[in-house]
């Protein structure tokens, strides 16, 4: 009998045809960001496309691909590529396949994928060692669920029982903006969700740990961060949040994003207590109008 080959995500999303209108619009946001395209001054915009085509069928399983990564260093050490432009480029990639309706543990699972090509693409850094793990992806977004967070904190307070490191945790959800509403079907909420979490993905640090609970509050584990520091990034996460723009049909809802803070230490020592006292800032930040982030007492 002949071998039955699995269905890979790039057969799942339509071949090469599927492929192209993600990188088609992936492009689009590529060369908006001057940043980012000045990289590849030089190279034909077709051959760039093509480029785009063949990395990303290859992250989603392409069969037989003829997509060689081992190539990839030659063709892009040279041009000085830094970690922070690569994460933009992963994060464009994250952003469409979101507006894009991938699911979200295939955009873990090709983010994961790309992530693996990095060493190939940034020059002096080590190969990317971190196994994908569908358990830990919330089905919605693609980002780390309530399991991966949780073991998260746990590796975070060893190292503050061992060394005394900061930790904090900043907890966020949608909220009306005055005078707004939030609407009221799963299925725009969802996709609120889902375009916050594109933004949230771009705007928090590399080393912190982003999650979407099941109740829809996003968590954010800010790494070697104590209370004045988180209170910082706080302002930065919602003061970058606030220059998106969310269309989400005709009458798009204005809504802002409320946050509440808790830091790790005496009063609060253990994961439970941390995410309570956030939960509760939260809750405290989501009834103000003007005081949008609040932190545990």
């Amino acid at each position: 009998m002949p071998e039955t080959r699995h269905q890979t995500l790039f057969d799942k999303y339509g071949g090469v045809p599927g492929v192209r209108n993600i990188v088609r619009e992936f492009h689009l946001r590529f060369v908006a960001k001057p940043t980012l395209s000045r990289y590849f001054d030089g190279i034909e915009t077709q051959k760039l496309i093509q480029h785009h085509v063949e990395l990303i069928a290859f992250a989603m399983g392409r069969p037989s691909a003829s997509f060689d990564p081992k190539k990839m260093p030659e063709q892009h050490h040279p041009r000085g590529i830094t970690p922070s432009a690569f994460e933009a480029v992963i994060n464009i990639l994250r952003q469409v396949m979101l507006d894009a309706n991938v699911e979200g543990r295939d955009i873990a699972e090709i983010i994961n994928r790309m992530d693996m090509q990095r060493h190939h693409i940034i020059q002096n850094t080590s190969p990317y060692a971190q196994a994908f793990n569908p358990d830990h992806v919330d089905p919605l977004t693609g980002l780390g669920n309530r399991e991966a967070l949780n073991e998260v904190l746990a590796e975070e307070i060893a190292k503050h029982h061992d060394s005394s490191r900061d930790l904090s945790l900043a907890l966020m959800r949608a909220a009306p903006a005055p005078g707004r509403a939030l609407p009221s079907s799963p299925a725009a909420l969802q996709q609120i969700d889902r375009h916050l979490a594109g933004v949230l993905a771009r705007v928090a640090r590399k080393a912190d740990a982003l999650s979407r609970l099941e109740n829809g509050i996003f968590a954010l584990a800010l790494r070697a961060t104590g209370a004045e520091m988180a209170l910082k990034a706080a302002e930065r996460i919602r003061g970058m949040a606030a220059k998106e723009s969310y269309l989400l049909g005709a009458m798009p809802p204005e809504f802002e994003l409320p946050i509440g803070l808790a830091t790790f230490g005496q009063k609060l020592s253990s994961a439970e207590a941390l995410m309570d006292a956030a939960g509760r800032a939260l809750d405290g930040a989501a009834t103000q109008t003007t005081q949008r982030i609040r932190v545990a007492a």
